[in-house]
């Protein structure tokens, strides 16, 4: 779904081709900190007795899944684990 009409859309992205590139550098790491902080936050909140393992598995599954196929997942997941 997009609800951003074409005039807001050019916008936003004239404003980011404005930014210098370690603006834009930044913005990316901010962003995948947020997301990254968010996700750990609901599967905490879900498994509040998750071992740092199992959380590590979990953030990269939320991340990644599907990146990979199965068989990689698991094989990346179980070495996470360790």
């Amino acid at each position: 779904m997009n609800d951003t009409s074409l005039a807001m859309d050019e916008k936003m992205r004239e404003m980011i081709r404005e930014k210098t590139p370690i603006e834009r550098l930044k913005m990316g790491c901010s962003m995948y900190e947020t997301s990254r902080y968010l996700i750990k936050r609901f599967i905490l909140e879900n498994n509040p007795s998750i071992s740092e393992k199992e959380l590590r598995k979990e953030i990269f599954l939320n991340f990644y899944r599907n990146d990979f196929s199965l068989a990689e997942c698991e094989r990346i997941a179980k070495h996470l684990q360790k």
